[in-house]
């Protein structure tokens, strides 16, 4: 991204994600579990669903793990605390230009930027979809980190009490590796270049579709269809609010001509094809 990318969506805080963490099968009696297929995931095995934030550093910022497998990853963040306090800082949040990015298994709100859907090729709408996607890799390429880097988590084969210890102390190590990574950086008074970062976050991916082969990258979600919104009633201020700030971000970014490269648009797209065929 650069510095006017940057600038346009200056207001991002972190991304979200869920990570689908392989488990055994969980057992009835010594889990106290009563319906093992709720931990049954739409990748194909058992799991934990732990919503991640991260920076663009990929420190995790905040992590979740109260949910099963089966949960859509939109109910697994609005089961969190997290979110009933975004909701009650809406306000003030918006006011500050703040939010978070996620990708189309979310629910637009003023709070949370996810792209549009089966939006075009060349239109304002896709090309701010490959701007959002450009910034919220960053904790896709975390999840590539913590999978490929400890073997425990192929899967996890504890009680579901202490896997779900074993996920925390991975996410807290992975922060202690990261941030003993900035700080030798600091001390060479150096980073990685634009292109050596570009490089590391597509290795990094590569790591994370090996482990999760059936995850999509793109911008192709199913927002339309509110995927785990239980809303009814009145309209959700917070959604009609996310929305309005959607649109004043791709208008900016049009503005300032920023588009997807036409190569990454196809690729997207062959990949997309692969994945669901």
């Amino acid at each position: 991204m650069n510095n006017e990318d940057q600038c346009i969506l200056g207001g991002i805080i972190g991304a979200l994600d869920g990570w689908l963490v392989k488990i055994g099968k969980p057992n009835k009696r010594t889990d106290g579990v009563k319906n093992v297929g709720g931990y049954w995931s739409r990748k194909g095995y058992y799991a934990i669903n732990v919503q991640v934030i991260v920076d663009r550093k990929k420190r995790i910022l905040y992590r979740s793990i109260l949910c099963r497998g089966a949960e859509h990853d939109s109910t697994a963040f609005k089961a969190s605390s997290l979110y009933r306090i975004l909701e009650e800082k809406a306000s003030w949040l918006a006011s500050k230009g703040w939010y978070l990015i996620g990708d189309s298994a979310y629910s637009i709100r003023s709070f949370l930027q996810v792209p549009y859907d089966n939006a075009q090729h060349d239109t304002p709408e896709d090309n701010f979809n490959f701007v959002h996607s450009s910034r919220r890799i960053f904790v896709e390429c975390a999840f590539g980190e913590i999978d490929m880097r400890w073997g425990i988590f192929w899967p996890l084969k504890f009680s579901l009490k202490h896997n779900c210890t074993i996920i925390d102390a991975g996410l807290r190590l992975h922060n202690f590796i990261v941030n003993d990574r900035e700080e030798e950086r600091l001390l060479v008074g150096g980073g990685m270049s634009a292109n050596e970062e570009r490089n590391l976050f597509s290795s990094e991916c590569i790591a994370y579709m090996t482990v999760n082969p059936t995850a999509v990258f793109g911008v192709f979600g199913g927002e339309g269809e509110e995927r785990g919104d239980t809303t009814v009633g009145r309209p959700d201020q917070w959604k009609l609010a996310g929305k309005q700030l959607r649109d004043a971000l791709r208008d900016r970014l049009h503005e300032a001509n920023i588009r997807r490269p036409l190569a990454n648009w196809f690729r997207s797209r062959a990949n997309h094809m692969i994945i669901n065929d």
